[in-house]
């Protein structure tokens, strides 16, 4: 118990009311930096809307095995709460929020020990993608992970996109193909265990359900080099490609596609900050750092360079 806050076991009821809170969470925390205006604040429609963009992937990782959802709650009411997903040898913390108001009660380190009770181990992991506050590093820092790279939220106007990718001259056009679902599986199985030291074949047969994935090939060997998931509405990610120059292709067409497909205001990419390749190719075409947050981790990620993480950020 701290600060009167007693812990308990979330459940599938618990789900949107929590998703709620985060995005409370996240508006306080982009005021506090200046990417938003006070008075931006989400109405409830916008947030139960947010909540159905993001429900499937939220209920997919509630529902998998060996996992930890912790509810803190004060007087009966929600302030608080965690969630752990095992992926392989990795146990993700995907969300750790606490109500605005009851920020710096301790809150957010009781929900932790819950969620990742002990030491991490060389056969168990732990990763999350932490804000770069000071108090967040330090505070996951002392449940055994230590900052690997930088990871970054990308963001350009769609128009400013458009009219600078019709303005390059030197521009090369990198066949790209769409995958059919058990296509795209396979070759999630062979690339990303090597990029990230793990594997996650449950995660991509979720998302090739609600996802497309884009591929560069390789025609002599028959092999892609590069993969990328885009929903439908406009998430991207997660991309991965045999070399970090690999990747720039496939990221660039996803954005193409999703800016003329679905037209948004902004496109927004995330990028780790050891991709060097793409981000001088995003810099080039005017994006610039939304977000910048840190994945940490008590194991190494061999391969980030060649790593796109995905949107929305819940999983790396």
């Amino acid at each position: 118990m701290v600060a009167e806050v007693t812990l308990r076991g979330g459940t599938n009821r618990d789900l949107e009311a929590t998703h709620a809170l985060s995005q409370r969470a996240i508006f306080e925390a982009a005021v506090k930096r200046g990417t938003l205006p006070p008075d931006t604040k989400p109405n409830p429609d916008e947030t139960r809307a947010e909540w159905k963009r993001q429900r499937g992937l939220i209920e997919y990782l509630a529902a998998q095995p060996s996992g930890r959802y912790c509810i803190a709650e004060k007087d009966g009411e929600l302030v608080g709460y965690g969630r752990v997903v095992r992926f392989d040898r990795v146990e993700q913390l995907t969300e750790l929020m606490v109500e605005p108001g009851h920020q710096g009660e301790g809150i957010g380190r009781a929900i932790l020990e819950s969620c990742w009770p002990g030491d991490p181990s060389p056969d168990l992991g732990r990763l999350v993608i932490a804000t770069g506050e000071p108090n967040d590093l330090g505070l996951y820092m002392s449940f055994g992970v230590m900052p690997v790279c930088g990871h970054w939220q990308m963001r350009q106007g769609t128009a400013a996109f458009v009219e600078r990718r019709s303005q390059e001259l030197d521009r090369q056009e990198t066949g790209v193909h769409v995958l059919k679902p058990d296509r795209a599986l396979a070759e999630w199985r062979r690339m990303e265990p090597g990029a990230l030291g793990f594997s996650r074949p449950g995660l991509h047969e979720h998302f090739a359900r609600d996802r497309t994935c884009l591929a560069t090939f390789d025609a002599e060997a028959s092999r892609a080099t590069s993969l990328c998931w885009v929903s439908s509405e406009g998430e991207i990610g997660p991309a991965v490609a045999e070399s970090s120059q690999a990747l720039v292709p496939v990221v660039l067409a996803v954005l193409d596609r999703v800016a003329a497909t679905q037209e948004p205001e902004f496109l927004s990419v995330f990028s780790t900050t050891v991709s060097w390749a793409l981000l001088r190719r995003l810099r080039v075409l005017g994006f610039e750092i939304y977000w910048p947050s840190w994945i940490m981790s008590s194991k190494p990620l061999p391969g980030l360079d060649r790593y796109v993480p995905t949107r929305p950020p819940h999983v790396l």
